[in-house]
């Protein structure tokens, strides 16, 4: 098995618990003002530092800049800095001189640092299925253990071992929910349609939302579409125990209606709330088909619809479409069954990501003219 390589100037970090920006910064000033004090302030961005710790940069960052770290790290040259060494430490090359071997950091670091990191770059590129360290067997008083951690840190992180215990998450799926800090993920989403013989129908939407930022959660930006309506759509807001719900009309056209589920009291970082809303007012004439845009980091997906007396079903599919514009099957997640003359049809999808979307049609005969 290959031993993972890292940046050495990244372990070197972790093992000081320098890896924050900000702490960085300090540190950094600190040694600058030694070496030449008009290079105070003038440390990397914090994309810069991403840069320098996942070895993203071709060759050595500037002279000055090799200056200061050297004097932050008298033991490493900064050629030395920027070598992939592996991260066993056991397999790690001895250094040309005398200096310290970095250790690996502890995992409750590892998990710190990576929320740590996104809250302040927030990724919107990430796949679920994606290879992540597994944060394995962190004990919450571990998190209160690492130093120079923020508090936006702790709190997720403490979230996150809570929401590993209570979904069974395994520790590649936490790894994943701490790769996502810096967004708001949607644990689960239902959409359940009922349709009449006549198509008027009642639309039942939850949305069961993780916040993973370091604000808080107070608004849920919604639309919905009918080939039809009968004057205003009627929309009732849906509360958790602990949260209220309102319902803010932005914008209403014949059949579009843009509206925001005001969320009371906001949904602290760390949090979890249950939003909702009941739609009645739309009717489903010739097209039938429901599309479900994805706006955020989706873990689990349920459509269920249910037509009355729609008799037969005469044909049913379903698709998945890509960010970049492409189109999946997605029938091998659906299923249809008939409940007497009612035609019942379920599509559930996992691991959806921000600018996908998902398409369920279906065909049923419609009376002569």
């Amino acid at each position: 098995m290959t031993t993972p390589l890292v940046v050495r100037f990244k372990v070197l970090l972790q093992e000081r618990h320098w890896q924050t920006h900000r702490t960085f910064t300090a540190e950094y000033d600190k040694a600058a003002r030694l070496v030449d004090p008009s290079l105070v302030g003038h440390g990397p961005s914090r994309a810069q530092l991403h840069r320098w710790t996942n070895g993203e940069i071709k060759g050595l960052p500037f002279p000055d800049a090799c200056r200061v770290l050297e004097k932050m790290f008298p033991e490493w040259t900064a050629e030395q800095l920027f070598e992939r060494i592996p991260w066993d430490q056991g397999d790690r090359p001895k250094s040309d001189i005398d200096g310290p071997q970095a250790v690996q950091p502890s995992t409750a670091t590892q998990l710190l640092s990576a929320i740590d990191e996104r809250l302040t770059s927030p990724r919107g590129d990430v796949e679920w299925r994606a290879p992540a360290p597994a944060y394995a067997l962190v004990a919450p008083a571990q998190l209160d253990s690492v130093e120079d951690a923020t508090e936006e840190a702790r709190t997720l992180g403490h979230r996150l071992l809570e929401l590993q215990q209570a979904l069974r998450l395994t520790d590649e799926e936490t790894a994943q929910f701490a790769n996502l800090a810096g967004n708001v993920v949607e644990l689960s989403m239902s959409a359940d349609i009922d349709i009449d013989p006549d198509g008027w129908s009642r639309v039942t939407y939850r949305h069961h939302l993780l916040n993973l930022c370091d604000k808080p959660m107070s608004r849920l930006a919604r639309e919905v579409w009918f080939e039809n309506t009968e004057a205003k759509l009627r929309i009732v807001p849906i509360s958790d125990p602990d949260h209220r719900v309102m319902i803010q009309r932005v914008h209403d056209t014949a059949n579009l209606s843009k509206f925001a589920c005001q969320i009371s009291p906001p949904i602290q970082p760390g949090e979890s709330a249950t939003v909702g809303f009941t739609c009645e007012g739309g009717q489903f004439l010739e097209d039938h088909y429901w599309r479900q845009s994805v706006h955020r980091y989706l873990r689990h997906y349920s459509l269920r619809i249910r037509h009355q007396g729609a008799g037969q079903l005469l044909r049913c599919w379903a698709t998945e479409e890509e960010p970049n514009g492409s189109e999946n099957s997605a029938e091998d997640d659906l299923v249809w069954d008939y409940e007497g003359d009612d035609v019942v049809m379920t599509l559930t999808r996992t691991h959806l990501r921000p600018n996908q979307a998902l398409t369920l049609r279906w065909d049923v005969p419609h009376e002569p003219a």
